[in-house]
């Protein structure tokens, strides 16, 4: 289904619509997007739109050419974000590898890249620093908020020595994180699926995310799995996040599920609305 067509859907059923990174380029691809932006509210978030020549977006990346490419695409984002009113632009943080596109969402291939890797963390770390301070200055000066997503983290990416390459998916460096660079604006985009599994993967409880970065969320990606891979699940009212959003009431939230129908949709949104008291943005 193309990004026409998902839009069309969302106006129908009034779906508020997050423009996210699983669309491929088309030329004039915005124009329905722009069409739709007094019937339902839109969010920007990471890869969007995807540029004609396809690259990793790594906020993080020592290649000047993926850092400088990652630098432009999120400040044309959130130009985007501007034009279309949308309140702020989202991006997952960074990492400590220098991947090609197809590596992105397999563990198996990062860890073997990471096991031959000399790029330093706490280097990758820095330059993320810097990226994200660009881009809050930019992002005020355009009256837009900047999310930074938790990364996540499967088995695999957890070496023998208990390091792993990606940045602020440890809800302590997360939280370490925002307390130090929290007055430039910037609020958390809390996945509760890499909540999860980065949890099992690093022997920690996933409620601590709730518990321990509560003040600093701003949105949240709702989805289930199975603790191992991040499979963007459906959920039911057991799930374990639920009982944490009547406390965020007020936060944006967003299913990331990959649904089998239409009405499989629209029955979690009505499970949240029925949670919350109020609609998923």
């Amino acid at each position: 289904m193309g990004l026409r067509d998902i839009v069309r859907l969302a106006c129908k059923y009034n779906l508020p619509l997050e423009l996210s990174s699983a669309l491929p380029f088309v030329s004039n691809m915005l124009e329905p997007v722009f069409q739709s932006r007094s019937e339902i509210n839109l969010l920007v978030h990471n890869y969007f739109p995807p540029p004609e020549v396809p690259f990793t977006l790594n906020l993080a990346s020592l290649n000047q050419d993926t850092y400088a490419r990652s630098i432009k695409h999120c400040m044309a984002a959130i130009d985007l974000c501007a034009a279309l009113g949308s309140p702020f632009y989202s991006v997952h943080a960074g990492f400590a590898l220098e991947m090609e596109p197809d590596m992105l969402g397999d563990p198996v291939i990062q860890a073997k890249l990471a096991a031959s890797s000399r790029v330093e963390k706490r280097t990758a770390y820095e330059a993320f620093i810097q990226a994200v301070r660009q881009l809050a200055s930019y992002a005020v000066e355009n009256k837009v908020g900047l999310l930074i997503e938790n990364n996540v983290v499967a088995p695999e990416n957890v070496s023998s020595n208990g390091e792993y390459p990606m940045l602020l998916a440890d809800v302590y460096e997360i939280q370490g994180f925002f307390n130090e660079f929290g007055h430039l604006g910037i609020g958390l985009l809390l996945d509760v699926g890499h909540a999860k599994v980065t949890a099992n993967s690093l022997d920690q409880r996933p409620e601590a995310y709730f518990d321990e970065l509560k003040a600093f969320i701003r949105c949240l990606h709702l989805s289930d799995n199975d603790g191992v891979r991040d499979t963007n699940s459906a959920f039911n009212r057991q799930a374990w996040f639920m009982p944490h959003l009547k406390e965020l009431l007020s936060v944006p939230i967003v299913l990331e599920v990959n649904c089998r129908s239409l009405e499989e949709l629209l029955e979690l949104r009505c499970l949240i609305i029925e949670m919350s008291g109020d609609c998923p943005y």
